[in-house]
């Protein structure tokens, strides 16, 4: 390995994955009484059997269950804890919609039961689990709460729980989705109350918290993010001139380098030399490869090529073909 690159350089895909075709029609049958939940769940097995099958060839460091199941990032969750879940949101500035968690009353009053959100144990290990992160999830609930204490108490009595659910089903890295600050930004008086739901969601969990700042420019908030009480930040490259980053982090970085909304797949030397020169820029203590968002919004065969490039391009850098 160059000494120029951190050790380790580990590549995974987070997030939600594309369904394929058979997935939406048994889903939609099911609701029209068309087909048996046993069809059902027959093509969900099959997209996961196909997904992990892909990490393999590409080789990645850690596994996703894909969320396959997953409406969207926040309706398991939701389900989970008793909260409901209606009204229909645009996903940012994408054709993609999500249904905004209805938070009125304190969750610690509620029993969180995390069943549904368990990697299946046909997936390998070590594996990767994807949360929201609590900011995003206080600032897309619908509420008339403070929102700094609904992230804090989002952080403290779902997504710690939900963490160490995780932690304890084989997942070593817990990514938490955090496109709102990449989005919209996030305000001085948020920064403290931000850290402090970090570190509570965090607390008793085994497992490395990868913050993820996406759909965004993550360079105007690098002084603040290298320093967070996390083990890694991952950063929308799509969206952020890496010579911002700075140098010399004190927490890992997360190098979104495949372009999660853009059909076009990148070239696996290309990438490869990209995140050559993301470890020689920031140097930070150890160097995650993934995309840039996660893969939902694009074709499935698409997504397939993206994620075999990941894992072609930390492979040309960890393992250089001898002459």
């Amino acid at each position: 390995m160059s000494a120029a690159l951190p050790d380790p350089v580990l590549a995974y895909q987070p997030g939600i994955y594309p369904r394929s075709e058979r997935v939406v029609a048994a889903t939609r049958g099911l609701e029209r009484g068309r087909v048996t939940q046993a069809e059902v769940d027959g093509a969900y097995r099959e997209d996961l059997d196909d997904f992990v099958q892909v990490q393999k060839q590409a080789r990645l460091d850690f596994f996703s269950d894909g969320l396959l199941r997953w409406q969207d990032i926040f309706r398991p969750l939701a389900h989970a804890a008793g909260v409901p879940a209606r009204i229909l949101t645009r996903w940012f500035d994408n054709n993609a919609f999500f249904r905004a968690p209805e938070l009125e009353t304190p969750l610690g009053s509620r029993d969180v039961i995390l069943d549904a959100i368990v990697p299946d144990g046909s997936v390998p290990l070590p594996r990767v689990g994807t949360l929201p992160s609590p900011y995003m999830f206080s600032r897309a609930a619908a509420t008339h709460a403070d929102r700094n204490q609904l992230m804090l108490d989002i952080a403290r009595d779902v997504l710690q729980p939900a963490a160490r659910v995780l932690a304890g089903a084989g997942c070593r890295l817990i990514h938490l989705q955090e496109p709102w600050v990449g989005f919209f930004g996030i305000e001085g008086g948020d920064v403290a109350p931000f850290e402090r739901a970090l570190a509570a969601l965090g607390d008793g969990v085994d497992a490395g918290i990868v913050l993820h700042v996406y759909y965004g420019d993550a360079g105007r908030f690098a002084d603040w993010l290298r320093r967070l009480p996390v083990h890694a930040v991952g950063v929308d490259l799509v969206e952020t001139d890496l010579a911002a980053l700075g140098t010399g982090w004190e927490v890992g970085l997360m190098a979104g380098c495949v372009d999660g909304r853009s059909s076009i797949v990148e070239d696996e030397e290309r990438t490869a030399e990209l995140v050559r020169r993301v470890a020689e820029t920031v140097q930070p203590p150890v160097l995650y490869v993934s995309s840039s968002s996660d893969l939902e919004l694009l074709p499935r065969d698409v997504a397939r090529l993206k994620v075999q490039c990941l894992g072609g391009a930390v492979r040309r850098l960890t393992q250089p073909v001898a002459p």
